[in-house]
């Protein structure tokens, strides 16, 4: 079985719309326990079709997204992160982006232990 890539999209944006639905008063960490599940859903769900590598690798693709391009769009949508518009714009860098990929690649481990009951 071949992924559909708007399948992986849909999770990345997933992240983007917590960013949008925080602009509200919600504060960024309701979504920290959303970003996991999410990491956790998609790599049980590849891990079962196929294997823990790639599931590691487009969960790194993800991740790197969300640091990134999800982070911008959250500055962009003036998410209710907590910071000004300015330390938000310090923080996107290679620090914020391989934190991003640990947090990930711990929940794609723990997805992957759960397609093995």
């Amino acid at each position: 079985m071949v992924f559909n890539f708007r399948f992986i999209c849909h999770f990345g944006n997933s992240d983007t719309w917590g960013d949008i639905i925080e602009k509200t008063q919600f504060q960024i960490l309701l979504f920290s326990a959303l970003s996991a599940i999410l990491y956790i859903m998609l790599a049980y769900l590849i891990c079962r079709i196929t294997d823990l590598n790639t599931a590691l690798i487009i969960n790194c693709f993800l991740a790197l997204f969300d640091s990134t391009i999800g982070f911008l769009l959250s500055i962009r949508f003036k998410s209710n992160s907590g910071y000004t518009k300015e330390q938000s714009i310090k923080m996107i860098g290679p620090k914020t982006s391989i934190g991003v990929i640990v947090f990930a690649l711990i929940f794609t481990l723990v997805g992957y232990g759960i397609t093995l009951f």
